[in-house]
């Protein structure tokens, strides 16, 4: 009695083990196997291999997968060895940076919007198929992509967190700061603001100046990324609230060793100044007494 008990468990045990590989195999329990690729976020640094951090360099040269903005391969000449230009997959940031986007999102908002979303899925799906496949896959920003950098920002909103690891770089800010030979926060100084007009002031400048009207109580350093193409407009604010001697300072190209420039002028000769110059995108704007 006793061995016919036992083998009516090991039977009942049997067809319950079987039934469960079945519902498993058949039915669909939606079991997916976890990324064993991994995503790298990459700060690249201001200008070339030789201020950028090695782990960063180490990460890009061993990199199954590179994706990047289209300005940084102008830069791969100094990175040497360290990046190969056939490992780069596609421009990410295709209908959401460039000349035609600009033209998109100015002529129709709201179609540029939907194309930047429907740009960022495709780049989110490339890289979970890659990291699906065991890859590893580098996202590259120049300077530090956690100031303003666009892939953080905008290519990885929403995207699970787990799967990838950001890699500081050393950005334009510290590179512009060494230009100037200056502390960014000398003694009476109470705080540096790194920003841009468009955060500051608005897409359209729609906020208004009220903000800088506030800030002009305090002894601060200034420093404005992406601000060459709207100077005047910049100049013409500050000047409602700021004395014509303000110390302002254009660090070109911060960290290039062979084209690195520093224009050093006042509030009231900026406008002028910056017209003298070959150059209207790469370069950071510094405001305060640090700029002297």
């Amino acid at each position: 009695m006793k061995g016919m008990k036992e083998m009516t468990v090991r039977k009942h045990a049997f067809w319950a083990i079987s039934v469960s590989v079945f519902l498993l195999c058949s039915v669909g329990l939606n079991v997916t196997a976890a990324p064993t690729g991994k995503l790298y976020v990459v700060g690249m640094g201001p200008a070339g291999a030789d201020l950028t951090a090695p782990r960063a360099l180490n990460i890009v040269k061993n990199a199954d997968v590179l994706l990047c903005s289209p300005r940084l391969p102008k830069r791969f000449d100094r990175f040497g060895e360290y990046i190969d230009p056939a490992k780069v997959a596609f421009n990410p940031w295709e209908g959401i940076l460039g000349k035609e986007a600009k033209k998109l999102k100015d002529a129709d908002p709201e179609a540029w919007k939907l194309q930047a979303e429907e740009q960022v899925k495709k780049v989110q799906a490339f890289i979970m198929e890659k990291l699906g496949e065991g890859k590893t896959v580098a996202l590259m920003d120049g300077g530090d992509p956690c100031v303003y950098g666009p892939s953080l920002q905008r290519l990885l909103k929403g995207f699970d967190e787990s799967l990838y690891e950001v890699i500081p770089g050393m950005g334009a800010f510290n590179a512009a700061s060494a230009a100037l030979k200056r502390s960014m926060t000398p003694e009476d100084v109470r705080f540096v603001i790194l920003s841009s007009p468009r955060s500051l002031f608005g897409e359209s400048w729609e906020k208004g100046d009220t903000i800088l009207k506030d800030l002009a109580k305090y002894e601060s350093t200034m420093v404005f990324y992406m601000s060459l193409k709207s100077m005047d407009k910049v100049v013409n604010v500050f000047r409602k609230y700021y004395p014509p001697e303000l110390p302002v300072a254009i660090v070109y190209y911060a960290g290039y060793k062979d084209k690195e420039k520093v224009l050093k002028s006042t509030l009231k000769n900026i406008e002028e100044d910056v017209k003298k110059m070959d150059e209207n995108w790469l370069g950071l704007v510094v405001i305060g007494e640090c700029a002297r």
